[in-house]
């Protein structure tokens, strides 16, 4: 249903966010790059001289045994450190509050992130209740933290979210399995290591996925009605990076300068997003990783072609500036056939990363309550340039149904 009122209420949020961006100042992280960035950090973190540093990671960097470097750096250098290693993929208030109590009993004073957009994401909630005294589930919505949060780090294991310099976090709700937006300018890290030692041994369809995940990043950024001149340039370059760099990084795992172009094509396209906003990409995504576990890389791959064609016209001449800028499409080609032949691109992408072109796990039965929630995430939101009703949002999620009976195939599931 089309609903001129939510049209009219998008318009005006949206206006006031870009208003109100212009006189809050959103800070970019002290960045460090290269390989042994990770060290680099270490030593910065080192030389603030906190007693007592929370890293939280997953299971899997622990046992891989990526840690050990920096651990040894920061214990070298006097720091005293303990780890927790519990964060699940999708983070529920519950795994957030698990770790803040560990942090909380062994009096912690600042927070290292390592590991995906999920590790970052919690932590950041983890840093900022730490100071406030308030459960996480308090701290949902712009700004509810009266105090800084601890000091915060990251060292992101995936190029993907761009986690490492958003203003946001991302948790489910274990029950209603809703994802709920803690946005705070103070969320951003004091500094982040982009280092491609530590990403060349992601897998292959984890790059893929958190690849076409940052890819979808620049993409609504540079296609937002927020968008502006700082925004499109690293938009735009983060999307050159993705298209040229994200095959090589997928087919050579070990290609330090296409793992080290990726990380900073992610962290590029976030700081667009973070000042542009995103789009129906992610309302549909965000709904299919709390439901039904979908990889949130993966949902995006899947329904960016898809969101794209459900957008023209309205985006028909900025596609056609990517394509020229890519160097996609003939010179005699007119705008509409640009703009046709750079969502072609993102499709054989698609295809090279054996990226699927249907969500497996949708069920016909949960397409309307999965629109009505992405449909009111998107008012409430994101600038998009398009306004969709929820029976546009049910067409695209009717593409994405796997109509191949008892099908039980799956992409890869897990928190690298």
């Amino acid at each position: 249903m089309f609903k001129p009122i939510d049209f009219l209420k998008n318009r005006s949020l949206m206006f006031s966010f870009k208003i109100l961006g212009k006189f809050i100042k959103i800070y970019e992280p002290e960045l460090f790059t290269g390989e042994q960035a990770s060290l680099t950090l270490a030593e910065k973190i080192s030389q603030a001289e906190y007693k007592k540093l929370l890293i939280m990671t997953t299971s899997g960097i622990k046992r891989r045994g990526q840690l050990d470097s920096v651990i040894e750096q920061l214990k070298n250098d006097g720091v005293s450190v303990f780890v927790f290693d519990d964060i699940n993929p999708d983070p529920t208030f519950a795994d957030v509050s698990k770790a803040l109590e560990h942090g909380l009993s062994n009096q912690f004073d600042a927070v290292l992130a390592v590991g995906g957009g999920s590790v970052v994401d919690a932590a950041k909630v983890v840093a900022m209740a730490a100071t406030n005294g308030n459960s996480p589930e308090k701290l949902v919505g712009i700004m509810k933290g009266k105090q800084k949060p601890l000091p915060f780090y990251a060292i992101p294991t995936t190029s993907g979210t761009g986690s490492e310099v958003t203003i946001a976090s991302v948790v489910s709700e274990k029950e209603s399995h809703r994802k709920r937006f803690v946005i705070d300018p103070n969320l951003v890290p004091k500094a982040a290591a982009l280092d491609p030692v530590l990403l060349a041994t992601m897998p292959p369809a984890i790059t893929a996925m958190t690849g076409m995940d940052a890819l979808t990043h620049a993409v609504e950024a540079y296609l937002s009605r927020n968008a502006s001149r700082k925004t499109d340039r690293y938009a735009l370059e983060a999307i050159k990076r993705i298209f040229e760099s994200l095959p090589v990084a997928f087919e050579d795992g070990k290609n330090f300068q296409a793992r080290e172009a990726m990380a900073l094509a992610s962290h590029q396209a976030g700081i667009a997003f973070t000042n542009a906003s995103l789009g129906y990409v992610h309302a549909i995504s965000h709904q299919l990783g709390g439901i039904y576990g979908v990889s949130h890389g993966l949902g995006n791959a899947i329904l960016l072609p898809k969101v794209l064609k459900a957008s023209l016209p309205n985006i028909t001449n900025q596609l056609a500036e990517l394509a020229k800028e890519l160097n996609i499409g003939m010179s005699d080609m007119t705008n509409e056939e640009r703009a046709a032949a750079f969502i072609d691109s993102i499709e054989k992408l698609n295809a090279r990363l054996n990226i699927p072109s249907v969500v497996h796990e949708l069920q016909k039965e949960d397409i309307s309550r999965i629109a009505g929630t992405a449909y009111e995430e998107a008012i409430s939101s994101y600038a998009v340039p398009k306004f969709m009703s929820t029976k546009d949002i049910e067409a695209i999620l009717c593409q994405c149904l796997d109509n191949l009976l008892n099908s039980n195939k799956t992409y890869a599931k897990v928190l690298y």
